[in-house]
């Protein structure tokens, strides 16, 4: 026979009375222990426990000595040939089948997670990329794999892959930019979402507003714009196309928020060449937007950890970014029914 050694009566006297103390319950009870405190309680020998959890009676006996160590109180008194549960083993056991219970559930949800139909993620975006791409794309999920669950926090360019690699973010939806990680890497992978052209965005009685033919150069370089300060990537971006295509733009107004600048355009104080994820979510009257031919682009690409799976994630960011609205092509109407 195979005896645990049980603690005397005055230790037993001196633990808390019907608990384990806080402190024993933060430490990480062992399940198969408890299993196997289980099964000694329902047999009262070692060798019934042995045998109905298919084990050696020396291996039941090191365990349940390992977690009345672990737990720091005495969980079996000895009655000739068989062992009794203490009072403090009766209360542990009390919360065993939710134990038992919820470690089923968690291996039946990593099953799921397994077979994509149950996640958490943490998603990073710019401002614009929530709105128009991450806010949709979630929200699709939520009906269509409603086992995931999102987090979405705001991340612009310059931040999105330190928040990576620190574990802040599990996947950022962000923009081609000197923030990005270089091309090659094995610490994360870069996976392509569209190409997000710039638009112009003019008042509504702009001598070129009636265009549907716009050309960077030859149509804008005249204008005054309205563009966000130089070092930021707006401004970096429309500054390296209009460079390219010969010309300066004369900077009337600076501002950094898109609203500001739908505000000063409806003012009739300039126009601006605006990433069309900028100016979608946003509604003005008096304000046409044109599309313009040489016009700047950048990429809006997933970041993500190597080796972090993202879809079904990446796969509904891309019907997203399928639906974001491109400038009419049409005729330009005045109100009141003229054209």
């Amino acid at each position: 026979m195979h005896e645990i050694t049980p603690q005397t009566a005055s230790s037993q006297a001196a633990a808390p009375r019907a608990v384990l103390r806080a402190e024993y319950i933060v430490d990480m009870i062992d399940v198969r222990r408890l299993q196997l405190l289980q099964a000694l309680g329902q047999h009262q020998t070692v060798a019934g426990a042995a045998d109905a959890l298919g084990v050696t009676p020396s291996a039941v006996s090191q365990q349940l000595a390992a977690l009345a160590k672990e737990t720091g109180v005495a969980l079996v008194e000895r009655q000739g040939r068989r062992f009794m549960l203490t009072g403090a083993a009766r209360v542990l056991l009390g919360h065993a089948d939710v134990i038992f219970a919820e470690m089923e559930r968690a291996q039946a949800d990593l099953a799921e997670y397994a077979e994509g139909r149950v996640g958490v993620a943490r998603v990073g975006s710019f401002a614009t990329g929530i709105s128009d791409l991450v806010g949709p794309a979630v929200a699709a999920l939520r009906r269509s794999s409603p086992g995931w669950r999102f987090e979405i926090v705001q991340a612009e360019p310059d931040e999105a892959t330190e928040m990576l690699r620190s574990g802040e973010l599990d996947i950022a939806i962000t923009m081609s930019s000197p923030n990005l990680p270089p091309s090659g890497t094995t610490e994360f992978q870069i996976q392509p979402i569209m190409v997000e052209p710039f638009d112009a965005v003019l008042p509504y009685h702009h001598p070129l507003a009636a265009s549907t033919d716009l050309e960077l150069a030859a149509d804008l370089a005249d204008a005054e714009w309205i563009m966000s300060a130089p070092g930021s990537p707006w401004y970096d971006c429309v500054a390296a196309a209009c460079h390219q295509a010969g010309f300066q733009p004369r900077v009337a107004h600076t501002v950094h928020e898109f609203s500001a600048v739908f505000a000063l355009v409806q003012a009739g104080l300039g126009m601006a060449l605006m990433p069309r994820l900028g100016w979608t979510g946003l509604s003005a009257p008096h304000i046409v937007v044109r599309a313009v031919r040489n016009t700047p682009r950048r990429h809006i690409v997933a970041l993500s950890r190597a080796g972090y799976s993202a879809e079904p994630f990446l796969g509904a960011v891309r019907e997203a970014a399928g639906k974001v609205p491109v400038p009419s092509a049409g005729p330009l109407l005045v109100p009141g029914g003229g054209a």
